[in-house]
C-alpha cells in the first residue's frame, strides 16, 4: 500500500531541516514544497520530520474541489453572480482605443465568466501536470512555475471577486516568492476585504 498525503494543497509546513513553506502539488508519494526563496524541494509523504502548525488541509477534499469545478465549469454551471462582487453587479468594462475606432463596452458578469475560465482550466492543467506519470519532479515543478506566473499576473483582476478564496494568489503572497503560486489557498492580509 502506497503512503498517501496527509496535507493539502496550500498548506502551510514545517520542515525540520527547511523550515516553514508551502504544499503546492503532490507526486505519485512525494510532496512539492516551496521554501522562503522560492527554493522548491519535494518530500516523501511518510517523512515524519513535517507538520503543519495552523492545520493540515484536506488532500481528499482538494481533489473533489477540482474535479466539481473542472465539471462545472466545462458545462457552465459555475454562477458568476456568486462570485462578483456586490459593486460590480451590473458594470460595464470600457475598452477605449487609443487613436481611432469605436470604444467596446464588456458586461463584468461576462468578462468575469471568461476570467473564471481561464482560471478553472489552469487549475486543470495544473493537476494534470502533477499527476501525469511520466514527467519527473523536476519537470513538474518547471511545467508548474510557468502556470504559477500565469496566476500572477492575474492578481489585478482579484478586485472583481466577492470572496477572497476566488482571489488568485501570486507566490509574492506566499513565503519567499515572487510570481505566481497556486490560488488556492491565500494567505490572510492585513486589513481584509477586496483588494483595492
Amino acid at each position: 500500500m502506497s503512503e498517501r498525503p496527509q496535507f493539502g494543497l496550500g498548506t502551510i509546513v514545517k520542515h525540520r531541516d527547511f523550515g516553514r513553506g508551502r504544499v503546492v502539488a503532490y507526486d505519485e508519494d512525494r510532496y512539492v514544497i516551496v521554501f522562503p526563496g522560492g527554493d522548491a524541494k519535494t518530500v516523501a509523504f511518510a517523512f515524519d520530520g513535517l507538520e503543519a502548525p495552523n492545520g493540515a488541509g484536506d488532500p481528499e477534499l482538494d481533489r473533489i474541489t477540482q474535479a466539481v469545478r473542472a465539471v462545472l465549469g466545462d458545462h457552465g454551471w459555475l454562477d458568476v453572480d456568486l462570485e462578483l462582487g456586490k459593486r460590480w453587479v451590473g458594470g460595464t468594462l470600457k475598452l477605449l482605443p487609443g487613436r481611432e475606432g469605436q470604444p467596446k463596452d464588456v458586461p463584468i458578469e461576462v468578462f468575469l465568466k471568461k476570467l473564471i475560465g481561464v482560471r478553472d482550466r489552469l487549475r486543470v492543467l495544473e493537476q494534470k501536470i502533477n499527476s501525469h506519470p511520466s514527467l519527473s519532479g523536476e519537470e513538474k515543478l518547471e511545467l508548474q512555475g510557468y502556470v504559477t506566473r500565469c496566476y500572477g499576473s492575474l492578481t489585478t483582476f482579484n478586485v472583481l471577486f466577492a470572496n477572497r478564496a476566488s482571489w488568485f494568489v501570486g507566490q509574492a503572497d506566499h513565503p519567499g516568492g515572487e510570481e505566481g503560486n497556486p490560488p488556492r489557498v491565500p494567505l490572510p492580509r492585513r486589513g481584509g476585504g477586496e483588494p483595492s
